[in-house]
């Protein structure tokens, strides 16, 4: 039973400091976006997700460097995030804010929801944080 609780306590925490790091890059990035650019920024943080951070998760020798490289994924998720939305907004007409934010925000259940079926069919963890930071590669290329 102690290695139960022990193993939950563990992906908690995980999912925990992922959330905490979109928290911390929404209030980060809203202000950096401002100042340098939305489009800058965005780039920048779907390069650090990609190329650095996609390493850091998926060869991680501990669980330490693996749930700090989580509050660090969050981080840079949820900056992309605001940035990606505001951008989606700028780019259309007033009358399709509600659609296009609608839409935007919907990603992130879809995400989810793939990711949750794709590790059902994906062992082990370090496979499947592979197989889920592939696609990113193809959309940062697509948006350079």
């Amino acid at each position: 039973i102690f290695e139960i609780t022990y193993m939950t306590y563990k992906v908690n925490l995980a999912g925990s400091l992922f959330f905490a790091g979109v928290l911390i890059g929404n209030v980060l990035f809203g202000p950096l976006s401002d100042k340098i650019g939305r489009k800058p920024v965005f780039l920048t943080s779907k390069m650090e997700l990609n190329w650095f951070l996609f390493f850091y998760n998926t060869l991680a020798p501990s669980y330490e460097v693996f749930a700090v490289s989580r509050l660090l994924v969050g981080m840079m998720n949820g900056g992309m995030a605001l940035v990606c939305f505001v951008l989606t907004q700028e780019y259309v007409g007033k009358s399709y804010w509600a659609l296009t934010g609608t839409l935007t925000n919907m990603t992130f259940a879809v995400g989810i929801a793939l990711f949750a079926a794709l590790g059902y069919y994906v062992q082990p963890w370090r496979n499947l944080a592979a197989a889920a930071n592939c696609p990113g590669l193809l959309l940062f290329l697509l948006c350079v």
